[in-house]
């Protein structure tokens, strides 16, 4: 699996940048077309995995494919990375890891029968200056490109790198289970491989770091997972020589096992009046109990996460 992620990456985070509308940014979209098609998806919609779109006269492009399941009439599970980057950068970190990571799952998950389908999709103008506006190919899926429900969404971004905190490289951090109580109950019974530590809280603290946010303002279960900012974070050096392809082996693994779960979850319409908090609570004490206790950080209600949370952010500029 590393040889796959390590040469997906590569190929969409050469030398250059995958800006929109620049030469690199095509290229990307026609290496990321032939990838889901030798894969085995399928179109979402049309002919092709190429749903073009246009906002105020800017032309983008999101791909959108499909792992067919048993049962079409049931909503898709969605399954998101953005492939654009900030500016004339490779984007290593900033989307190819995620990409590479969600091409890999189908590798793994396509020989396995699924209830649903699962959808790809790798969307337009995430970042800024389109980041949260109408152009953002994500909220344009939803509001114009959509073809009825989303049972439920899983978003990655930056989840190729070691967090840069001395003994907690390999924390990933969730945001989202707040969404739906079982999402929070999924993030409990599911071992994270050996060397992965998460840590999940909630999305408010932090605010719509990416492609999350339409399905949180429409009010769909979801999850978003990071490794937070580091020091090569929108800069020229986010090179695929900075990634740590075992962490992302791993990654791979724990979303396999969750999204194989997540097809088969029936959200209860009484799920989404939830607090997560003792699942949180549960996970801060599986990835940094020593540092909690030798820190004497008090780790048993809703206020206690929240000024640990935030003052770790703060702290660690994550």
């Amino acid at each position: 699996m590393i040889n796959n992620l390590i040469n997906d990456v590569e190929a969409l985070a050469k030398p250059g940048t995958r800006k929109v509308g620049t030469a690199g940014h095509r290229e990307a979209r026609i290496y990321l077309a032939s990838r889901m098609r030798s894969l085995g998806l399928v179109p979402y919609s049309g002919k092709g995995f190429e749903l073009p779109y246009t906002v105020e006269s800017a032309s983008y492009v999101n791909l959108a494919g499909v792992l067919p399941g048993s049962d079409p009439t049931l909503a898709p599970l969605m399954l998101v990375a953005h492939y654009d980057t900030c500016g004339d950068q490779p984007g290593a970190d900033d989307n190819a890891a995620a990409i590479a990571i969600w091409l890999s799952l189908i590798s793994l998950i396509k020989h396995t029968p699924q209830n649903r389908d699962i959808l790809f999709l790798f969307p337009d103008a995430e970042e800024p200056p389109r980041f949260l506006t109408d152009h953002m190919g994500s909220i344009n899926f939803y509001e114009n490109q959509r073809v009825g429900e989303i049972h439920a969404g899983i978003v990655l971004d930056l989840v190729g790198h070691d967090v840069p905190i001395f003994g907690m490289e390999d924390l990933i951090f969730i945001l989202g289970a707040e969404s739906h109580r079982e999402l929070s109950n999924i993030l409990l019974n599911t071992s994270s491989p050996h060397g992965l530590k998460n840590i999940a809280t909630l999305n408010r603290y932090v605010g719509d770091l990416s492609d999350h946010h339409i399905l949180r303002e429409r009010n769909k279960p979801y999850l978003f997972f990071t490794c937070g900012r580091w020091s090569h974070y929108h800069k020229k050096s986010d090179r695929p020589e900075y990634l740590n392809y075992e962490k992302m082996e791993r990654i791979t693994q724990y979303l396999l096992a969750l999204v194989q779960q997540i097809i088969s979850l029936d959200f209860t319409p009484e799920g989404f009046d939830y607090d997560s908090v003792k699942m949180e609570i549960e996970l801060l004490r599986r990835s940094i109990g020593p540092y909690l206790d030798a820190h004497a950080i008090p780790m048993n209600t809703r206020e206690d996460v929240q000024q640990f949370v935030l003052s770790w952010m703060l702290q660690n500029q994550l």
